[in-house]
C-alpha cells in the first residue's frame, strides 16, 4: 500500500509487516483460477463476474476510492475487495496502468481462512495490523489528529506501552522488537514480534492486567477500540482464537505465580 504524500520510514515499516502477516495467513489456501492481467479499469467490480472475487496484487498498483475520493493505492502483496461483501460500505476500485491480480473467491477464502484456530489467529493478526495501517493513512491526511493513537507508535527501551490498572481503549501489535510483561513489578513474561498484545481488557470491559515494557526500541501498532470491535463483531472466529491464546498465557501465568510463592 502506499499513498502519494507523507510517505515514511515507518509507514513502510508497517506496510511491510502487513504484507508479511498477509503471506503468512494465506499460505496452504488456493486461488481462484490463474492470475489475470488487466491493461487498466476503471471500476473493477463493476464486472460482475468479479462480485464473488478478492485479489491480491502480484505486479502493478489498485487505487482505492471511496466516496469519490482516492485515499491509497494497492501495490505488490496486497489484498482488496474484502469490504465488497454486503452491507459493508463499497469502494471503487482503478488501475492506470497494467497489473496482475490474483483471485480468490470471497466466501472460499474466509471458509479456509477460519478452518482452525491456527489459521483464524494468522488472519486475526493480519486485520488487526491492516486496521492499522489503514489508521496511520487517516493520520497521514489529517495532520491534526493525534497520531500517537491512529496506526502506530514508537517507544524506546524502558518506555511503558502500556500501565497495569489504566483503563483499555487500543489493542496493541509489535511490528520491530521486544518488550516485557509485568505483573504487581514481577516479570511474568516477554511480547515478541507480531504478537498482539492488550486484547483481554477491551474483551473483558476491564483495566489492563499488566504492565508491558519496551525491552529494546519497538515499533507499535495501535488499533482503536471501536475497529477492534467492529472486527470482532464481523469475524468472531478471530475472537475465539484470541481467547485461546490468551487462555494460554493464564495458564504460563498462573504456573509462574505458584512456582514463585513456592520456591
Amino acid at each position: 500500500m502506499f499513498i502519494e504524500s507523507n510517505y515514511t520510514e515507518q509507514f513502510e515499516k508497517v506496510d511491510n509487516h502487513c504484507k508479511h502477516l498477509l503471506e503468512q495467513a494465506l499460505q496452504g489456501i488456493p486461488a481462484h483460477g490463474a492470475p489475470l492481467t488487466y491493461e487498466c479499469f476503471e471500476d473493477l467490480y463493476a464486472d460482475a463476474t468479479n462480485t464473488d472475487l478478492v485479489f491480491v496484487v502480484e505486479e502493478g498498483a489498485v487505487g482505492h476510492q471511496q466516496e469519490g475520493k482516492t485515499l491509497f493505492h494497492y501495490d505488490a502483496g496486497d489484498l482488496f475487495g474484502m469490504n465488497q461483501a454486503a452491507l459493508m460500505p463499497k469502494a471503487k476500485y482503478f488501475a492506470e496502468s497494467p497489473v496482475v491480480l490474483r483471485p480468490y473467491k470471497r466466501d472460499d477464502l474466509w471458509n479456509a481462512a477460519m478452518a482452525n484456530t491456527t489459521k483464524a489467529r494468522q488472519w486475526g493478526d493480519f486485520l488487526i495490523a491492516d486496521c492499522g495501517r489503514q489508521n496511520a493513512v487517516v493520520a497521514a491526511m489529517e495532520p491534526e489528529v493525534d497520531r500517537t493513537s491512529l496506526g502506530f507508535a514508537t517507544f524506546k527501551p524502558g518506555e511503558t506501552i502500556i500501565r497495569e490498572g489504566t483503563e483499555s481503549d487500543t489493542v496493541y501489535s509489535i511490528v520491530e522488537g521486544h518488550a516485557e510483561v509485568f505483573v504487581k513489578g514481577v516479570k511474568v513474561g516477554e511480547v515478541l514480534e507480531d504478537e498482539i498484545f492488550g486484547a483481554l481488557s477491551l474483551l473483558t470491559n476491564s483495566p489492563r492486567t499488566a504492565t508491558v515494557v519496551a525491552d529494546t526500541r519497538c515499533l507499535v501498532m495501535v488499533v482503536p477500540r471501536h475497529q477492534f470491535e467492529i472486527l470482532i463483531k464481523s469475524h468472531p472466529r478471530i475472537c475465539l482464537s484470541l481467547m485461546e491464546n490468551m487462555a494460554r498465557q493464564i495458564v504460563s501465568l498462573n504456573a509462574q505465580v505458584t512456582a514463585c510463592r513456592n520456591p
